[in-house]
């Protein structure tokens, strides 16, 4: 699939500053092809974009006015990513990341034939030796929970190794990575791609003089995985079906006392597909549900109620449950500018929520 057409498709980019009340900036919102305009700005020096692209993202205002996406509940779309990372200070250190690095090498290419050559291997300039798959390689589509996904995949993968290099943390849905041939303050070297007889035969001396420079690689065109993509569908079946077991309210409702005007608003307003903000509008009624103390059972109720009668065409039950469920999950909380701009209403003297804010 290419993704790029007929879709709006955003990266988020950071980069270290030398500020010490504010070592680091995000929140750089762009189209893939302008990162290296954000790359040469920096410098090159401590410049990251995150792992995902988000394809037509849900934004959202911050409580401040400044438009953001809503990296968890947006369709996601990127590479499979594995991070070994462990503090290197000799080389019996690096033996351990580089056996774990060979085991995981082993798994992509018995377990999900994937070729070695589409297996990128890159060193972190520091302490890290980072794997990547291509997407296209895994016949991925994009999917809201892609990140997650991926967890899955490497936390099976750490089972087989043996000193737990692999690190497990770096499935967020904002996660960054760092640009492939920037400079890396800490280690004091580039991020370099690295060969996999590299990988295997070099020492971490000879690996850190190599990436005193930047280094370039030519990739090998791209070999689908008929068997990665089988694979990685029963990831995506387990995980839909993990978040989707949830009990089917057969309760009476209970009654919403002292609704705000932005909410009453919107849960009586007609939202049109393409018109109206109708995915933002269910998050954020989820939002409110949640901050009410509401059972996630009664929320997915209410809204797949909502989702049918007030939204045109009705808003399907799936993308209801995955809502909710994100939403509860994180314990997502909206404030009184989303509300307000979502509703197009807002009256502060007699909001309930702003009166007990201030009481």
């Amino acid at each position: 699939m290419n993704v790029t057409e007929n879709v709006q498709v955003w990266v988020e980019c950071g980069a270290d500053t030398n500020s010490a009340r504010f070592p680091f900036t995000r929140k750089h919102y762009m189209h893939p092809a302008y990162t290296d305009q954000f790359r040469y700005y920096h410098s090159n020096i401590g410049v990251y974009e995150t792992v995902m692209r988000y394809i037509n993202p849900i934004w959202f205002q911050n409580e401040k006015g400044k438009w953001m996406i809503n990296a968890r509940d947006s369709l996601k779309y990127g590479d499979l990513y594995l991070d070994f990372d462990y503090p290197l200070e000799n080389d019996e250190d690096f033996e351990k990341i580089r056996s774990d690095v060979q085991m995981a090498i082993r798994y992509l290419k018995i377990i999900l034939a994937i070729e070695l050559n589409q297996i990128n291997i890159f060193f972190s300039g520091y302490k890290g030796i980072h794997l990547t798959v291509d997407a296209r390689v895994l016949g991925v589509e994009p999917h809201p929970a892609l990140n997650q996904i991926y967890k899955e995949i490497a936390l099976n993968i750490s089972r087989y190794t043996t000193f737990g290099t692999l690190d497990s943390r770096v499935y967020d849905d904002k996660r960054m990575f760092r640009m492939i041939n920037s400079f890396n303050k800490k280690g004091g070297r580039y991020k370099i791609p690295l060969t996999y007889d590299e990988i295997c035969h070099k020492s971490l001396s000879e690996i850190r003089d190599m990436s005193k420079e930047p280094r370039w690689i030519k990739p090998p065109a791209v070999i689908p995985s008929p068997r990665a993509k089988v694979a990685l569908n029963k990831y995506i079946q387990k995980w839909t079906e993990s978040v989707n077991r949830t009990k089917v309210f057969s309760g009476k409702m209970l009654e919403l006392k002292e609704i705000p005007l932005c909410i009453k608003t919107m849960l009586e307003k007609t939202f049109k597909e393409t018109v109206d903000e109708r995915n933002n509008s269910a998050t954020a009624l989820a939002s409110f549900f949640f901050q009410k103390g509401m059972d996630r059972e009664e929320a997915l109720a209410r809204l797949i109620q909502w989702g049918e009668e007030n939204c045109q065409p009705a808003l399907k039950q799936r993308e209801i449950e995955t809502i909710v469920h994100s939403v509860y999950n994180g314990q997502y909380r909206y404030g009184c500018e989303t509300f307000k701009r979502l509703s197009g209403v807002c009256s502060l003297e007699e909001c309930p929520l702003f009166k007990k804010g201030n009481s």
